[in-house]
């Protein structure tokens, strides 16, 4: 009921806007953001003007030119020449980012990959509408009539987005046999807590990979079961991380602060400010927490690794984060684009601003990871570059500093065992990903293949791990122990992922994270 007022009020205000800029040239307008609040616009002289020019091209000029095309040229121009971060939104970028915020997408639930020139099943996701209709090893030969063979994963995923129906007709080789498969489309979910498990009886771990609209749910219940389950100890893992809704990263840091406890605000261009308090609902207020960052870290992740580290709440760790500390609100250009347009800075408890400096353009502050690089930033803390005049005192009685991202409390360094950063670096290799499909193949009887407990409980990668290794080229009698251990966890983390997804890799790989291992060592916990 309140959305159709809303929509009705918006439809009524449209009305008189437009009876009144027909009267006075179009000078006025308006425009919908992401949440459906309406946003006024007054045309300058200057916007007319663009407007005209455009309508001259489209009615005057002598050859077809595909005008929104320039348009879109033009926005984008407009656009780079503010800040980093406001920026156009086209209907394809849109549709995808659409897709990571709303935590679902409509499609079959399956993970495709090119083996042999025809394309295979490896995965079929736990939720998907074709569980137990579908299988890992499919070879995918049509999809209705048409015949794709050689093509790429991508084409074949795009097919099925395009496809605005219920039910897609598959033609699959199946045990030696050809075999037609009604595939169901369904709402597909895409989680942003992709691991939530235990380390051990008293510390849990929870990897958050955006800030969509379902990941505050999603946090909550992962907390929830964790709690259950007797944590005493949170690790949440914000590596990577680039932001998303800033009033899901507000729930999400209410989950550890207590009432009244500034989470962040935010001050607009007019200097107004808004103040976003944690309440009394958080189910993790007095658990020790430890936050992991990386210079991947953005925007959200930032909100609440800033608030939890000046109120004393979470201990953090890794290397210093991105540091973006401006708002954006999107905001509906009216043909199904977008333009994401900043409208504030945030400011941490202390009234530390994070954002880095910007003043160079859009160039210089794209290479800042090249630059931390190249500082040495990536491997000692004392290359961090601190501004002294950005100095704040927090909630709890620490010294931050403002002016470029959070610095971690505990300092760890990139890896720089020279095998674990070749494993990392090709751990989605075709040859990789070939070798443990087939020898997900060739144990697709087994059992334990079936479960993800009794595969991470009992399966044992002894028998593959020299032939992997052959593969490789590598001899074993040239690794030390801790290599070997390094690369048997590789193998079985490399095929639970396939077969049970990310949960399952990150509960094998933990034991090869240094920065999991950083927070044992705080902990006293031997490894």
């Amino acid at each position: 009921m309140r959305t159709f007022l809303k929509i009705l009020n918006a439809i009524f205000i449209a009305l008189i806007l437009m009876i009144i800029g027909f009267m006075l040239g179009r000078k006025y307008d308006i425009a919908l953001d992401e949440n459906d609040n309406l946003v006024g616009l007054e045309y300058s002289a200057n916007e007319q003007k663009i407007r005209r020019l455009v309508s001259l091209i489209d009615n005057q000029y002598m050859e077809d030119v595909n005008t929104d095309s320039l348009v879109d040229n033009v926005i984008n121009n407009i656009l780079g020449q503010l800040d980093p971060h406001s920026s156009y939104l086209s209907k394809e970028l849109l549709q995808n980012v659409t897709q990571q915020m709303t935590g679902n997408f409509k499609g079959i639930g399956i993970q495709v990959r090119k083996i042999n020139d025809t394309l295979t099943i490896t995965q079929v996701l736990e939720q998907s509408p074709n569980y137990g209709n579908l299988f890992i090893g499919d070879k995918i030969l049509k999809i209705d009539s048409l015949n794709i063979l050689g093509w790429s994963s991508e084409n074949a995923q795009a097919i099925f987005k395009e496809k605005d129906i219920d039910n897609i007709q598959l033609t699959v080789f199946r045990e030696n046999q050809v075999q037609v498969v009604d595939a169901k489309k369904g709402d597909v979910p895409v989680p942003s807590v992709v691991a939530s498990l235990k380390i051990n009886q008293d510390i849990g771990y929870i990897k958050l990979v955006r800030f969509a609209e379902k990941s505050a749910d999603e946090m909550h219940e992962a907390l929830k079961d964790l709690n259950e389950e007797g944590m005493k100890t949170l690790i949440l893992d914000l590596r990577g991380n680039p932001g998303g809704i800033m009033s899901v990263a507000e729930k999400i840091a209410d989950e550890f602060l207590t009432k009244n406890e500034l989470i962040v605000y935010t001050q607009d261009k007019d200097e107004k400010r808004k103040y976003i308090y944690a309440t009394n609902k958080g189910l993790f207020e007095k658990g020790k927490v430890y936050v992991l960052i990386d210079e991947g870290s953005a925007s959200s992740s930032e909100i609440v690794a800033g608030a939890l580290q000046e109120y004393g709440r979470a201990t953090i760790v890794g290397r210093r984060s991105f540091g973006k500390g401006l708002v954006q609100r999107e905001i509906n250009l009216g043909d199904g684009t977008r333009v994401r347009l900043t409208v504030a800075h945030y400011y941490t408890p202390s009234g530390r601003s994070i954002q880095r400096p910007y003043e160079e353009g859009n160039k210089a502050y794209s290479e800042e990871l090249y630059r931390r690089v190249k500082s040495g930033e990536l491997h000692y803390k004392d290359s961090i570059k601190i501004n002294k005049d950005l100095e704040y005192k927090t909630p709890s009685g620490k010294i931050v500093y403002g002016g470029g991202g959070i610095i971690p409390d505990e300092f760890v360094s990139v890896d720089t065992m020279q095998l674990k950063g070749w494993v990392l670096q090709n751990a989605y290799s075709e040859s990789n990903q070939n070798f443990f499909f087939k020898k997900i193949m060739e144990n697709r009887y087994n059992p334990i293949f079936f479960s993800q407990k009794l595969f991470l409980d009992y399966y044992d990668v002894t028998p593959i791990y020299e032939e992997y290794l052959g593969v490789l080229g590598i001899l074993e009698e040239r690794l030390s122990e801790e290599e070997i251990q390094l690369m048997k966890n590789f193998i079985k983390s490399s095929i639970a992922e396939e077969l049970f997804g990310v949960n399952a890799l990150y509960t094998v790989w933990w034991q090869e994270d240094s920065m999991i291992q950083r927070v044992l060592e705080l902990e006293n916990i031997p490894n």
